[in-house]
């Protein structure tokens, strides 16, 4: 199969690698109220970025209501009814999810995942864990890889031109966007919008997607993404909601070149994860998953140049 006739294929598809949800007890959180697909308010962006900032470091109810000037019952009060979950929920959501990721995408040990998830032992982090997804870490692992789609030749092609990197940390202005990885090419102009109400110039832009979950383990509605640029302009004044500013992390990451649909970039990164990694014998970073633009997102009419970094190990 050539390269060109694999993309097709994947946009044939119904269901490509990619975007399949592993079928797994306990991997979504369906029930819950969605988020909001754009994330407005600024001290929930603030304490977002917060946890995200580290995802090993204790966060409390009561540290994030402080940081924001809130009382803690009126924090957790706003923050459950803006995101459809209460403060603690969404943080063990989140880093159980990205534990997952660690334990069914890689040869991460256990031990090694509850600590770069926030557990101060195993045995608390296997409690939290099989209340989360109703089954053990090592068995979710044996499960995860028995029912894993199989990479396609797309994807051994794919990542055949990958390279490891270091990318050193950059100031970015950026927006929140939850749901669906198909929305990102329409957030992207929902962005490119914003900026120009805010008065930064689209044509000297540098655009920076931001990825932080692994569709296996989240709903659809419930995946976030950042649209940002580079942040030339640090002395701007007043960035206000839904704007702020954060930073790409400087990190050890895979790089990879891709040109095409935007379904093809998760298609890319599912082969760095079940090709490249195993075969280079790393594991999956700390770091989110990043596309750096090598043309206007906003401009891209069907077909986008992403230059896309995925967090490794060294």
């Amino acid at each position: 199969m050539d390269a060109d006739s694999g993309i097709r294929a994947v946009f044939e598809d119904e269901r490509p690698l990619a975007s399949q949800r592993l079928d797994l007890p306990g991997a979504g959180a369906d029930s819950l109220t969605p988020p909001p697909p754009l994330v407005e308010n600024g001290f929930l962006l603030s304490t977002l970025d917060w946890i995200e900032s580290d995802t090993s470091a204790p966060r409390t109810v009561e540290a994030a209501a402080a940081r924001v000037g809130m009382s803690p019952f009126h924090f957790h009060r706003r923050f459950a009814e803006l995101m459809g979950e209460t403060f603690g929920a969404y943080v063990r959501r989140t880093r159980l999810a990205h534990a997952a990721a660690l334990i069914c995408r890689s040869s991460t040990s256990i031990i090694e995942a509850s600590l770069r998830s926030g557990y101060g032992s195993q045995a608390a982090f296997t409690r939290a864990f099989t209340r989360q997804f109703a089954m053990a870490p090592n068995r979710l692992r044996a499960m995860a890889q028995a029912r894993a789609p199989q990479p396609r030749r797309l994807h051994v092609d794919l990542v055949e031109p990958a390279t490891p990197v270091r990318q050193v940390a950059m100031p970015l202005i950026g927006m929140r966007f939850h749901g669906p990885l198909a929305q990102v090419p329409a957030h992207w102009h929902s962005f490119a919008s914003a900026l120009q109400a805010a008065g930064l110039p689209l044509e000297q832009m540098t655009a920076v997607g931001i990825l932080y979950d692994d569709p296996g383990f989240t709903a659809p509605d419930r995946i976030r993404y950042d649209c940002t640029v580079v942040d030339t302009y640090s002395t701007f004044p007043n960035l206000r909601a839904p704007l702020r500013r954060l930073s790409l992390r400087e990190s050890a990451f895979i790089r990879l070149d891709v040109d095409g649909p935007y379904q093809l970039i998760p298609e890319a990164v599912f082969g760095l994860c079940a090709v490249w990694l195993p075969r280079n014998r790393r594991a999956l970073g700390e770091a989110p998953a990043y596309e750096m633009y090598r043309a206007p997102p906003w401009l891209a009419r069907g077909c986008f140049s992403v230059s896309l970094l995925v967090p490794c190990t060294p």
